[in-house]
C-alpha cells in the first residue's frame, strides 16, 4: 500500500515538537438542508440563494471543497423557484447546477424517508440537471425498522414516488443515530456487514462506509475558537503519531445550509473555512470532496480497509531503549485532572509544556500526574527514561 505522507515541522504547524513523516488529513465542508417548510417561503429561499452564491465565490478560488446534500423539500423548491429571471445572476442555470458546474460543489442526495426515499431524491436531482451522485448523504446505521434502510440500497433500490428510478450507491457517509445521540465517529473505509454488525467488514458487500471522523460542526452555540480547537486536535493527533501513520483520515466540517441566512453564522463559517485553509496551506492537510477522497482511497491507497475511532489512543512504543523489557507505555490523548500513563516502570521522568514550549510541570511519578491546576488545552508531554526522550501530544478537556 502506498501511503501519502508529508514531512512538516510540527513546532510551527501544530503542537508537536519534532518533525515526522505522517499521513495527511483531508478536510471537506458538508451541508444539509432538511425537509422543513422554511424553504417554501420565497423570501427565505432567495436570501439563502444569495448566501450560497457568496459562499461558493469564496470557497472555489481558495480551493475549499464542499458537499451539498439536499432533501426533497429543498429540491422541489429549486424546481419551482428557479425561473429565468431568478437565474440571471447564475448564467441562466438553477442554483444547484451553477454550484456544481461553475463552482465545483459536489451535490448529493439526503433523505429522511418521510415521503421520498433515496432513489426518489436522486430522481429530483435528475430533473434539476445534476449528474448522478453515488453517496448516501446520511443514514441511521443501526436502525432495522422503517420505510427505507441502508441495507435496502446495498444492491440498489427503486423509488416510491418515482417507481421507475433505480439507484445503487457506492458508499455512504457518517453513520448516524436517532437525534444524533450516539453517531459513529470513525475514520477509514470498510463495507458494513449489517445493522447489528456495522463495524464488521464484509468483503462480499459492494457498499462502502466512508468515515467522517470526529463530529465537527459549525453551530449557533459554538465559537470559531472551539471549532478550530477540534480541527487542530485532529491534525495534532495525526502529526504526533497518536493515530496510526498507516491510516486514512477524512474529516468533515458540517453545518446546516439554512443557518447561512443569519449574518453572524455566515461569518462564522467563513472564519472557520479561512482558519482551516491556513492549516491546509502549511502542508499538513488537503481539501477533498467525497468523490475525490473515495477515488484517492480506491487508487493510491489500494482500497485498504481501515477503522479508527476519533479520540482513540494508540499504544505508542517508546524510542529504542526506553522501558526495555517491559510492556510499552500507554499515554492517553485526553485527560481531565490526572494524566495516567500505563505500564510505567518507575524510572521515567516527565516534562509538561504548553504548545508554545513553555514549562508547566516536571518531575517523576509519571504513572499519575496531577494536572488539576492546569488549564484546558493542548500540551506536550516529554517522557525520559535513562536519558532517552519521547514527546506526546495530550489534551486537557
Amino acid at each position: 500500500m502506498t501511503i501519502i505522507r508529508h514531512i512538516a515541522c510540527c513546532a510551527v504547524v501544530t503542537s508537536a515538537l519534532t518533525c515526522t513523516a505522517q499521513p495527511l488529513v483531508y478536510f471537506d465542508f458538508v451541508t444539509h438542508n432538511e425537509e422543513t417548510g422554511q424553504w417554501n417561503g420565497n423570501v427565505f429561499y432567495m436570501a439563502n440563494r444569495a448566501r450560497l452564491i457568496q459562499l461558493a465565490d469564496h470557497f472555489q478560488p481558495n480551493g475549499i471543497t464542499w458537499n451539498m446534500q439536499s432533501d426533497w423539500v429543498y429540491l422541489t423548491n429549486v424546481l419551482t423557484k428557479e425561473t429565468v429571471q431568478v437565474t440571471m445572476n447564475t448564467g441562466g442555470k438553477n442554483i444547484q447546477r451553477w454550484l456544481h458546474e461553475d463552482r465545483g460543489v459536489e451535490l448529493d442526495p439526503h433523505a429522511h424517508e418521510s415521503q421520498y426515499i433515496y432513489p426518489d431524491v436522486v430522481a429530483l436531482m435528475d430533473s434539476i440537471g445534476l449528474p448522478e451522485s453515488k453517496v448516501i448523504g446520511g443514514t441511521l446505521y443501526n436502525d432495522f425498522n422503517g420505510m427505507n434502510l441502508w441495507t435496502n440500497l446495498v444492491y440498489g433500490q427503486y423509488g416510491i414516488v418515482f417507481p421507475n428510478r433505480f439507484w445503487q450507491p457506492d458508499y455512504m457517509m457518517g453513520g448516524g443515530t436517532m437525534n444524533h445521540v450516539n453517531d459513529l465517529k470513525y475514520y477509514g473505509f470498510w463495507n458494513p456487514q449489517d445493522t447489528a454488525n456495522y463495524l464488521t467488514h464484509d468483503p462480499n458487500s459492494p457498499l462502502h462506509h466512508i468515515g467522517v471522523g470526529c463530529s465537527i460542526r459549525v453551530q449557533d452555540t459554538t465559537s470559531v475558537a472551539y471549532v478550530m480547537a477540534q480541527v487542530n486536535e485532529v491534525i495534532d493527533n495525526v502529526q504526533a503519531g497518536v493515530y496510526p501513520d498507516t491510516g486514512f483520515y477524512f474529516q468533515t466540517i458540517f453545518f446546516e445550509q439554512a443557518g447561512l441566512n443569519d449574518a453572524a453564522f455566515y461569518q462564522k463559517v467563513l472564519d472557520v473555512a479561512d482558519s482551516t485553509n491556513a492549516l491546509v496551506n502549511t502542508g499538513v492537510a488537503e481539501w477533498k470532496t467525497f468523490k475525490q477522497v473515495y477515488t484517492l482511497w480506491d487508487s493510491v491507497y489500494n482500497a485498504q480497509v481501515f477503522q479508527w475511532e476519533c479520540g482513540q489512543e494508540q499504544v505508542i512504543t517508546a524510542v529504542a531503549g526506553m522501558n526495555a523489557g517491559s510492556t510499552d507505555l500507554v499515554v492517553p490523548t485526553f485527560f481531565t485532572d490526572h494524566i495516567v500513563v500505563k505500564n510505567a516502570s518507575g524510572r521515567e521522568t516527565y516534562v509538561l509544556r504548553t504548545a508554545l514550549g513553555n514549562l508547566v510541570l516536571q518531575g517523576g511519578h509519571i504513572e499519575n500526574i496531577d494536572v488539576s491546576d492546569v488549564s484546558a488545552g493542548t500540551y506536550l508531554l516529554t517522557v525520559s527514561v535513562d536519558g532517552v526522550q519521547k514527546t506526546f501530544t495530550v489534551v486537557k478537556e
